[in-house]
């Protein structure tokens, strides 16, 4: 899944709108507008600061799949 479309549904399961969500990010509404068309994306501080807001990690966040690295670790 492409990161706006993740942000956007994460969004909706929190019942934010893009103003309540812009608000909390310190963002403009059009900005949160952009990420979820997938025109811009945010930087990684706006991105750790999603993943807090949202309570899921990074790699959740961005559809990372890390579970042949965690097992090479294990």
């Amino acid at each position: 899944m492409e990161l706006g479309n993740e942000i956007l549904e994460l969004r909706k399961k929190l019942n934010l709108s893009q103003e309540q969500l812009a608000e909390k990010m310190d963002v403009t509404r059009q900005t949160i507008s952009k990420w979820e068309l997938n025109e811009t994306t945010p930087d990684i501080k706006q991105a750790k600061e999603l993943s807090q807001i949202f309570k899921v990690s990074l790699d959740e966040l961005t559809d990372n799949d890390i579970s042949n690295i965690v097992v090479q670790k294990v």
